[in-house]
């Protein structure tokens, strides 16, 4: 007899032989011993959990000659056929191959017949999102009204991709990934019956690269088993997937820690002599720091082999958990930039370097707080006007430079002050500077056409002198707020409101009515000119 693969041999057969998705198994189980039988199920999630081996179960708990029953015999003809995938009463169907109303059609007319020796005849159609609309649209009749014998059974890894009209008819059990524990669980059954030796190092490295799936699993240990024998070693393992041990990526990582470009560099080309495919180093890289990072946070994974545990563990101490964060980011972006490059290895080599000198980095937000701090000991006056008011255009006399305020400091990187009317007219020149900083146009005409008429209450009323100022500061009202907030304790609203100056209550003559060019207008108008420059304007006529 020719030689079974370890994915076909092991299928589940009853389903408490079904791996990590109990939630399903219970409801159909309960639904077998009440009788009710759905005329029409859809089974979602990632490949090789299980979904057409389960609707075999299900076939088979149907239309087994002692059936219904949770516990199919496995024996009689109607079992054995399902099993083997020959049954005339249950119809697997690839959707990937009958996309086309047409099959469909020719399925709906074997629904007229009656099952030829069972009790339901049982369609399970694999890839049902890849039936056309007009397919899809063929089978909405049937699933409302089925003839009383037929059962369907969906299988799909794109959920989204079937039309809602068709899912809507169906009850939907959505698959999960098998986690790397119950993998590791089955295949150490699986070799113990098949009398092979493995190491725990071994099952996890298979169970992380199956990504969840039973099948990817078995299939990936024949593999294994195809160059191994019946010794499996994990130095083979490696070997046949290019992985590299985890020493490696623990020496990369002590070679950041310890600012070590030239360690770093010694173990890249030692992995490039190897021929590991780039990729492939990044993603078990990530991998192996994802790892470190949740160590770091307290989270033990179950992804990996306990014995393990301590590489991981000692690696988390050397690292903040804002530097694994960013070191991850800046890998992420290395695999973008690789796949476009004409010389891979060489961005390789510079983005690891860089990550030695990643303590010599400051924090954008420390750079700010600096720069933030010089400004406010040139802004704030010592002696502020205790009237009450406007803020005078022209500057104190001889004004001494007050200490610097060391308050409690946000993620903006902002001072955070006491919210009073003093205060506000003490740094509002610094606010309204960092206003312009961010929308140029309103911070623009805020400096020169508002003023401050009332504070209070967290609220900051400004009075408008032009219908332009007035609009745009109005439309930028809400990033206003956000700016202006982050200087203070609380949230600060923002109220403006229009009044014309007197020599303003006639309409302007419009520059563009007598001027032939910009220039000519910044001439007339100074204080137009910046307000030009910034917002880039020019003559309409």
């Amino acid at each position: 007899m020719s030689y079974i693969v370890l994915a076909r041999k092991y299928r589940p057969q009853t389903f408490s032989e079904v791996y990590a998705q109990d939630h399903i198994t219970t409801i159909l189980q309960n639904a077998l011993k009440t009788g009710r039988i759905a005329h029409a199920y859809l089974f979602t999630g990632p490949r090789g959990v299980g979904k057409t081996s389960l609707a075999r179960i299900l076939a088979k708990s149907l239309n087994c000659e002692q059936g219904p029953t949770l516990t199919p015999c496995g024996v009689c003809t109607n079992c054995t056929e399902i099993t083997a995938g020959v049954s005339n009463d249950v119809i697997e169907i690839d959707g990937a191959s009958n996309t086309g109303v047409n099959d469909i059609r020719e399925l709906q007319r074997e629904l007229l017949y009656a099952p030829a020796q069972s009790k339901s005849k049982i369609y399970i159609i694999d890839e049902v999102h890849m039936l056309t609309n007009n397919a899809f649209n063929a089978l909405l009749k049937t699933l409302e009204e089925p003839p009383e014998s037929v059962i369907f059974i969906f299988a799909t890894t794109e959920p989204h991709k079937v039309i809602p009209t068709i899912v809507s008819r169906c009850q939907r059990f959505d698959f999960k990934r098998i986690p790397v524990d119950s993998i590791v669980s089955l295949l150490k059954d699986v070799l113990s019956k098949e009398g092979i030796s493995i190491d725990n190092e071994s099952l996890y490295l298979i169970a992380r690269k199956a990504d969840g799936g039973m099948r990817d699993a078995l299939s990936l240990m024949d593999q294994v088993l195809s160059y191994c024998a019946r010794e499996v070693e994990i130095s083979k393992v490696r070997e046949i997937f290019g992985m590299l041990p985890n020493a490696t990526y623990q020496s990369i990582l002590k070679a950041i820690s310890n600012k070590d470009g030239r360690g770093v560099i010694q173990t890249l080309h030692q992995v490039f002599e190897q021929g590991t495919d780039l990729q492939e180093l990044l993603n078990n890289l990530m991998d192996f720091i994802r790892i470190v990072l949740l160590s770091k946070i307290g989270i033990k994974s179950l992804d990996i082999n306990p014995d393990e545990y301590s590489i991981y563990q000692g690696c988390a101490q050397d690292f903040e958990v804002n530097t694994l964060t960013y070191i991850i980011s800046v890998l992420i972006q290395t695999k973008q930039d690789i796949k476009t490059s004409g010389n891979p290895y060489l961005i390789l080599e510079v983005v690891m370097l860089k990550l030695t000198k990643i303590e010599d980095m400051e924090d954008i937000s420390k750079i700010l707080n600096r720069l933030d701090n010089c400004g406010l000991q040139a802004a704030i006056p010592q002696n502020p006007p205790p009237q009450a008011g406007p803020k005078p255009k022209s500057p104190i006399p001889n004004p001494t430079p007050a200490p610097t305020p060391t308050p409690q400091t946000k993620e903006e990187s902002e001072y955070i002050f006491d919210f009073s009317e003093q205060k506000v007219h003490e740094i509002w020149d610094l606010i309204v500077a960092r206003i312009k900083k961010e929308m140029p146009s309103a911070g623009l005409l805020l400096e020169k056409n508002h003023t401050i008429t009332e504070t209070g209450n967290h609220l900051i009323r400004l009075k408008a002198n032009t219908a332009t100022a007035f609009n745009t500061v109005k439309n930028s009202a809400e990033a206003i707020q956000r700016t202006v907030s982050r200087f203070f304790k609380n949230p600060i609203r923002i109220d403006t409101f229009l009044e014309l100056d007197p020599e303003q209550s006639v309409a302007p003559v419009l520059p563009s009515q007598k001027h032939s060019n910009l220039e000519a207008v910044k001439k007339e108008f100074p204080d137009l000119a910046e307000y030009i420059e910034i917002t880039d304007s020019r003559i309409v006529r």
